[in-house]
């Protein structure tokens, strides 16, 4: 007998995969050790931090498995040490980009 899938056949289950949009919200405050999360969610609570980054001009890094990583902290954590080195990545380019759009006014 082959194995075979015949979409059209009404009385074959499909299943369908949905993937929720998760979000992590972090701060490095000026003087601080590390940086550290502020917010966290899934699916609408995700969409709302996005949302709010958004309308605050805050950069949006999208990075699936760092937010995977991160998100299995709790909001006020400090961030893990096997987040280091992507967030340093991260942060040198917003401080760049920062410093670019304060040169341009």
């Amino acid at each position: 007998m082959k194995n075979h899938f015949n979409l059209t056949d009404k009385k074959a289950p499909i299943m369908e995969i949905k993937t929720q949009k998760s979000a992590v919200a972090l701060k490095y405050p000026q003087g601080a050790d590390l940086p550290f999360i502020t917010a966290k969610g899934k699916g609408q609570l995700a969409e709302k931090i996005i949302e709010v980054a958004r309308d605050n001009d805050i950069y949006i890094e999208e990075n699936a498995p760092l937010v995977d990583l991160l998100s299995v902290q709790e909001v006020n954590d400090a961030v893990p040490e096997e987040a280091f080195e992507a967030l340093a990545l991260i942060f040198a380019f917003v401080l760049e980009r920062e410093g670019k759009a304060g040169a341009d006014r």
